[in-house]
């Protein structure tokens, strides 16, 4: 039988702090795939295409272990929102895009979000 117990909510600050620094490695190892998926050419390249797969799958590891501790939507919605940002920053970066202004206003939205968010469950970026 299967049980669906949720994880302490009442973590120590110790567990808290590694859970969201899981969540960052998480956030990090996706970028990391994504970031080698643009660069495989449409998985023509292996490079970068085994980087693409061993970025997403320690992404979902270091999710999932994250999630033990950090409630589920606000572990996703960091890792959403924070993925978009650093992601359209890796974009102009490295691979040279260019973002418009709305675009940019729509990052600053998603980033007041967080913070939003953030503040709301009492938890530390």
């Amino acid at each position: 039988m299967v049980s669906l117990t949720v994880a302490d909510s009442r973590p120590t600050p110790l567990k808290r702090r590694a859970a969201l620094f899981e969540l960052l490695l998480a956030i990090a190892s996706e970028q990391v795939g994504t970031s080698a998926m643009k660069a495989s050419e449409v998985f023509t390249s292996l490079g970068p295409t085994l980087l693409a797969v061993i970025g997403y799958v320690f992404s979902l590891i270091f999710f999932g272990r994250c999630m033990r501790i950090l409630p589920m939507g606000f572990a996703y919605a960091l890792w959403v929102g924070l993925g978009m940002i650093t992601s359209s920053v890796i974009g102009v970066v490295v691979f040279r895009e260019t973002l418009s202004v709305p675009v940019v206003i729509g990052l600053a939205v998603i980033a007041a979000g967080i913070l939003v968010l953030n503040s709301a469950q009492g938890e530390s970026v």
